[in-house]
């Protein structure tokens, strides 16, 4: 039987945020190296190589910031570990037979309901990203902040290829492994998985910086919790997060596609889509959410 500790109030909040400052302390630090890097190349060998990085500043900041978000999970390694052997998985994030398992379920039953959820993520990633923007764009919602707007254009400017690599990989598994792998896990365990959910989707939103996404980022970051909860694998919320990152990013490229897509009626499919697929993600999802 594993033994847990007892925690105070204060200790409690300590335990949830160390892992947030710890990788905000590690990502600045990296910037500051990366930066200082950057800056003394280019004094260094000006000429074409200058005018080059001059004349690409959102993608090499985009690829200065990615490589900071590596740096910044490599403390929360070992944390993300224990969180996931608390649950019965390992740290390659296969979930292995739980104590609590009583039916005897085959390994291909197994793989199936796996396969199964797997696909309903996607699908939900897809709907429920598109489905949001759509939301807060027709509303107007999007335009009413000027920081969301700097921060859609940065992220815009960067070349394409680096960017499907940038919000499909790096992005998603440096802000899983903070949001949903430690703090989320850890939420769960100290207080409940519903605290958890709500609580690790508002500090989600949060980090984001503005309120437009904010809100868009606090809601998925709900769903990607309740998704891991109900299903069990760390691999859920990874899925959808780089689904919903790409199926955004691919999207605002098409201005064809959002045309079909944001307006009221696309808006409204997209949504009940995503309706649906929660359903059945709460209907076939193994664990209890108290």
């Amino acid at each position: 039987m594993t033994m847990h500790r007892k925690y105070g109030s204060l200790q409690k909040a300590w335990e949830v945020l160390f892992p947030y400052l710890l990788y905000y302390l590690a990502y600045n630090a990296a910037y500051l190296i990366l930066a200082f890097a950057y800056q003394a190349t280019v004094n260094r060998f000006g000429g074409a190589y200058g005018q080059f990085m001059t004349a690409h500043v959102p993608t090499v900041t985009g690829v200065m910031g990615g490589l900071c978000m590596l740096a910044g999970i490599l403390p929360l390694a070992p944390m993300l570990k224990g969180e996931l052997q608390e649950r019965g998985e390992t740290f390659g994030f296969v979930r292995t037979k739980a104590a609590d398992d009583t039916e005897a379920i085959t390994a291909a039953g197994r793989r199936y309901m796996q396969g199964r959820m797997t696909g309903l993520t996607v699908i939900l990633a897809f709907s429920a990203s598109l489905g949001l923007n759509a939301l807060l764009t027709l509303t107007g919602f999007a335009d009413s902040s000027q920081s969301y707007q700097k921060v859609a254009d940065r992220q815009y400017g960067v070349a394409f290829a680096v960017g499907l690599v940038l919000y499909g990989v790096v992005s998603p598994l440096a802000e899983e492994v903070v949001f949903r792998g430690v703090i989320y896990n850890r939420l769960r365990r100290l207080y409940n998985p519903a605290v958890g959910i709500v609580v690790s989707g508002m500090l989600f939103g949060a980090f984001h910086g503005n309120l437009v996404q904010g809100v868009y980022g606090g809601c998925l970051g709900m769903l990607m919790a309740y998704l891991y909860e109900k299903d069990g694998r760390f691999q859920i919320p990874l899925i959808f997060h780089a689904v919903a990152n790409l199926a955004v990013y691919t999207t605002a490229r098409f201005a064809g596609v959002q045309e079909i897509l944001f307006i009221p009626a696309g808006c409204a499919v997209l949504l009940a889509v995503s309706a649906v697929g929660i359903v059945a993600a709460h209907r076939g999802g193994r664990d209890r959410i108290d």
